[in-house]
């Protein structure tokens, strides 16, 4: 029979429940890291939600034009479709940033809508949607847009491999 020494055990106790609790500290560390890396994705950090990025959007845009006596917009699907496929495409390179195509986006409103004109925004950046909407009301053109006599619109985003987001917003009535 093998006898058990009493102050083995007691080291050897110690030294398990110092090996458990260097991993729980470890563990914790890593915890703490995951929940500081995640927090700049949470809807409060900087309102970088995208989910709610284009309905933010239509919001600040809605705010302004009822402050100066305007309709609000409401969203269109196909406006939205053709917004959130230029902002892909901005974000791949696969146009430049700016207008290019507006005119082709603008024909097929027209023809699909039967929308008599047509008017686009653009931003890039890493902003939120006060921020855009900000900057756009600071832009005379991007102003008159938002302020026009439109009233559908469409609204997309997308994100590059760099983290820039690039934003379209079409107008249309």
């Amino acid at each position: 029979m093998l006898k058990k020494h009493p102050d083995l055990m007691s080291s050897e106790i110690n030294c398990i429940l110092i090996r458990i609790s260097q991993t729980m500290v470890a563990i914790f560390y890593k915890l703490n890291l995951c929940f500081i890396l995640l927090a700049g994705l949470q809807p409060g950090s900087r309102e970088r939600n995208l989910e709610t990025m284009e309905s933010d959007i239509l919001k600040y845009v809605n705010e302004d034009r009822i402050a100066h006596g305007l309709s609000p917009l409401h969203m269109n699907q196909l406006e939205s479709s053709l917004a959130s496929k230029h902002s892909h495409d901005m974000s791949i390179g696969k146009v430049k940033f700016g207008h290019d195509g507006f005119n082709t986006r603008a024909k097929t409103i027209q023809k699909e809508l039967g929308s008599i004109e047509v008017g686009e925004n653009v931003a890039e950046g890493s902003m939120t949607a006060r921020e855009v909407v900000d900057g756009w009301l600071h832009s005379p053109g991007h102003k008159k847009n938002i302020e026009g006599n439109f009233t559908l619109t469409g609204i997309g985003y997308a994100t590059s491999k760099k983290g820039d987001i690039y934003f379209t917003q079409i107008f249309s009535r």
